[in-house]
């Protein structure tokens, strides 16, 4: 019961996260809001790592540094999608990243298993649903950007294909580094990043130190849930968590309806239903 509830914890505290990234995103760039997020995360990660592991971080791995490099390109191309489109097209292909773990293993002649296939398909199934049934921009809301279906499902879609490379890589990293050191390290990655991309990219000329706070927020949300995921253990406990927190999704759709308004047609929400659905037959089936 504990373990399920240390994942809900994670599940809301990441949908809360990724639903705040429509109003950052906007107000300072998906380029600036990560880096806030990153750099809160980082000193979150360090008062966890030293307050509770009576350590300080190690240096990282090459495989460590592969993992924050890619993790922040997923990111990158997250908020990017989430400032342009809405909430309720890109949060369910973004969050079905393990079916892309199966689609891997399988073409690496690993097989899974017909109930792992089964909860794949059912998972693309319903991420097709989703971005086909998506409002059409003379019903999505109102915005200064223009929205752009195709753009916005494409950056969706491929920001979960490096999620899911990133965990593959990460699993390399932590047997080296240890998880809590390989996440750190990757906000310190991830905050040389974004500088770089930052100050290389157009941005907004005054962002309100509002809006700083709430991103910053994100990123404080974003290690509590890691926290707390971490904080399950691993065997049964993890698995369970693990189920529990991949509800991060409909979280985000839900708090999205309540505090934006987002319309969710009937085949998005069959869609929604369905990539749910298999996303955690795939947690619980791994």
């Amino acid at each position: 019961m504990i373990a399920v509830m240390l994942g809900l914890i994670a599940a809301v505290c990441w949908g809360g996260a990724d639903v705040l990234a429509r109003h950052t995103g906007r107000a300072l760039g998906a380029q600036g809001t990560l880096l806030a997020m990153t750099a809160a995360g980082m000193v979150g990660l360090g008062l966890w790592i030293v307050l509770f592991e009576h350590r300080l971080p190690g240096w990282p791995s090459l495989w460590t540094i592969g993992t924050a490099l890619l993790a922040n390109t997923a990111m990158l191309m997250f908020y990017e999608a989430m400032r342009r489109g809405p909430v309720s097209l890109v949060s369910p292909l973004v969050g079905a990243y393990p079916a892309w773990l199966v689609l891997i293993n399988l073409l690496q002649g690993l097989w899974p298993g017909w109930l792992v296939l089964a909860a794949m398909i059912l998972t693309m199934i319903g991420m097709t649903l989703v971005a086909h049934h998506a409002p059409h921009e003379d019903e999505a809301e109102a915005t200064a950007i223009p929205p752009r279906r195709g753009l916005v499902t494409a950056l969706a879609v491929v920001s979960s294909l490096v999620f899911a490379l990133t965990l593959l890589v990460g699993q390399q990293a932590a047997i080296r580094d240890g998880e809590t050191t390989m996440l750190w390290w990757g906000r310190v990655v991830g905050i040389l990043t974004m500088a770089l991309v930052v100050i290389s990219t157009p941005r907004p000329k005054n962002p309100s130190p509002g809006k700083v706070a709430i991103a910053c927020s994100q990123g404080l949300l974003d290690t509590i849930g890691l926290c707390a995921l971490y904080a399950a253990g691993r065997g049964l406990d993890g698995a369970l968590a693990t189920v529990a927190s991949s509800a991060f999704g409909v979280v985000t759709i839900v708090l999205a309806r309540l505090l934006y308004g987002e319309r969710i047609t009937t085949g998005q929400a069959v869609g929604i239903a369905a990539v749910t659905g298999g996303v955690v037959a795939l947690a619980g089936l791994g």
